[in-house]
């Protein structure tokens, strides 16, 4: 008995990537626009879009939930779990980085050198 492989065809894939190719873009356009405070959001917006794009195409994802949705879910909560990690020792440093006293303006060491 002959099994054959479905192969997949290769539109998806050629318009995912222009359109990967395309937000990335836009992401390098508005880091040198300036957005102010919604600049972020923006970013993030477009790099969630991406992720979906490369979750379920790529990684197909799409469909029923299996063993590869909880191998994937597992991914993310330990990359959210290592980043709640890194925020948490980076917000409970005190004084660093430390700042030498010359190279802040209108500070004693640098009105000491003129």
């Amino acid at each position: 008995m002959k099994v054959e492989a479905k192969e997949a065809a290769t539109l998806p894939f050629v318009v995912a990537w222009a359109v990967l190719l395309l937000l990335a873009g836009i992401s390098m356009l508005t880091a040198y626009i300036g957005l102010g405070i919604w600049g972020p959001v923006v970013q993030f917006g477009i790099a969630a879009i991406q992720v979906a794009i490369v979750a379920l195409l790529f990684m197909r994802l799409k469909g029923p939930p299996s063993l590869k949705w909880i191998f994937a879910g597992t991914g993310i909560f330990w990359l959210m779990f290592l980043f709640g990690l890194t925020m948490t020792d980076y917000a409970t440093r005190h004084g660093w980085p430390a700042i030498e006293p010359g190279l802040i303006r209108g500070s004693a060491g640098s009105a000491a050198k003129q």
